[in-house]
């Protein structure tokens, strides 16, 4: 028993590892081809817009979160149909989730859709919401860490309708 729990424990290394680091490369990647690390040049920004060097690190930390609830999500067994239904439910969610994240900067800085981008966010964060949801049924540890992207989901949903009325 004790070597299979020292097992697991190695094992589950790696897998969060490459859960949170390839979430964090995959939303760099998105940034660098989206055209984001441009910042938003000659817009007119809402009071409260934070200097753009802040966005690539407050969205590493994200990444890394995010990642790491998805670690969190599939490490835990599923020893009942509904807890596995539950962590089937939010590994689904988790992904679509991510994928309107990674495809938002493209809407709003590549095509510069800034209506289009802020329908686009507000669904991520009802994604983003039942995904927490389903993941606090899974791991309280992997909705907790699922909180402070959403916080941020609801501030820069303030930022992106401001710029799109004013834009």
């Amino acid at each position: 028993m004790a070597q299979t729990a020292h097992l697991k424990k190695r094992t589950s290394i790696p897998v969060f590892v490459t859960a949170t680091l390839g979430t964090m490369f995959l939303g760099f990647l998105s940034g660098l081809f989206s055209g984001s690390k441009a910042g938003y040049g000659m817009l007119v920004l809402p009071p409260a817009t934070p200097p753009d060097k802040v966005f690539p690190i407050v969205w590493g930390v994200l990444y890394a979160m995010i990642g790491a609830s998805l670690f969190f999500i599939m490490n835990k067994p599923a020893v009942t149909k509904t807890l596995e239904r539950d962590k089937n439910v939010a590994v689904i969610l988790w992904a679509i989730g991510l994928a309107f994240n990674l495809a938002w900067p493209f809407a709003f800085f590549t095509l510069k859709w800034y209506a289009f981008s802020f329908l686009w966010l507000a669904a991520l964060v009802a994604i983003n919401l039942a995904t927490i949801i389903y993941a606090f049924r899974v791991s309280a540890v992997a909705g907790s860490l699922l909180i402070p992207y959403e916080a941020w989901l609801m501030f820069a949903l303030y930022l992106n309708l401001f710029i799109a009325i004013m834009n």
